[in-house]
């Protein structure tokens, strides 16, 4: 494993936010950790495996996504990525424009980096 931890960390974030945009819910699944716990702006969780299903079956689209102004803190085998995330979803087919600060804490699992708790706040208009 690389001892680059913020460039490790971006690395895997952009490969996450490509992963989102082709809907390619293999690789996704790779960068996911099973301990996930993924937060929505409505303030619902979601595991991984209910995350990946409703990606798989279409609920959650996105058609654009941009991750800008990323500071990553490291804590040993864990890391905090702390960024701004726009975006424009479709969820339930309905289509949403996101902008939020986003915390999202990564860790070390088989010696890879895995997202293992996402947390999103609003920005407000």
């Amino acid at each position: 494993m690389s001892s680059n931890i913020p460039g490790d960390i971006l690395a895997r974030e952009e490969q996450r936010c490509r992963a989102l945009l082709d809907a390619d819910i293999d690789a996704l699944g790779e960068l996911l950790s099973d301990r996930l716990v993924f937060a929505h702006a409505t303030a619902r969780y979601e595991d991984k495996t209910s995350l990946l299903q409703k990606m798989g079956e279409g609920n959650i689209v996105y058609n654009t996504l941009e991750v800008t102004e990323q500071r990553v803190i490291e804590l040993g085998d864990s890391a905090l990525l702390l960024s701004r995330l726009t975006a424009d979803v479709s969820v339930g087919g309905q289509p949403r424009r996101i902008d939020n600060r986003t915390l999202s804490v990564w860790t070390r699992e088989d010696d890879c980096w895995r997202l293992v708790a996402y947390q999103p706040t609003a920005i407000p208009a």
